[in-house]
């Protein structure tokens, strides 16, 4: 089954500075990025979600993520420093890829069933610094600052 979502984040994905900076947001302030490229998708059709349904996109698909996907990139990342390891871990980061899609086509059956309102002014932006504001491990005001307008150069 075609999914737009998962193709139109591996177009994005693959820009410049893109994964980069969504790793960034991942890493500094716990930010899904999967959440991240939903937003810009969105934004790209023109839609955007209300705080409530952000909340619940994100708790429909927070096991997933916390018990597959997390799980995945702390055993790829560990084994950097494992030559031996060089073929096991391209394996994990295979399995790491085919978690991420299955987490987006668990986001677009969940958005099909959804009422998207027409996007209003500055939407990607609210709904970015939603996600960021939601999953802030670091408080550090001003590097969230900062990467909310790097991603909105970059996602927009």
């Amino acid at each position: 089954m075609s999914n737009p979502l998962w193709e139109f984040s591996l177009e994005l994905y693959a820009r410049p500075g893109v994964a980069a900076a969504c790793i960034a947001a991942q890493d500094r302030f716990a930010a899904d990025v999967n959440l991240l490229l939903y937003a810009a998708w969105l934004a790209q059709q023109g839609l955007e979600l209300n705080r409530q349904q952000w909340q619940a996109l994100a708790a429909s698909v927070a096991e997933w993520r916390r018990r597959v996907i997390q799980p995945l990139r702390a055993l790829r990342r560990d084994w950097q420093d494992l030559p031996a390891a060089a073929a096991l871990r391209e394996q994990v980061k295979m399995l790491e890829l085919a978690a991420e899609q299955s987490q987006q086509a668990q986001m677009l059956a969940w958005h099909r069933l959804q009422e998207p309102q027409p996007a209003q002014l500055n939407s990607l932006e609210r709904a970015l610094s939603e996600l960021l504001e939601t999953s802030v491990e670091e408080r550090d005001s001003g590097a969230r600052g900062d990467l909310l307008r790097r991603l909105l150069s970059l996602l927009a």
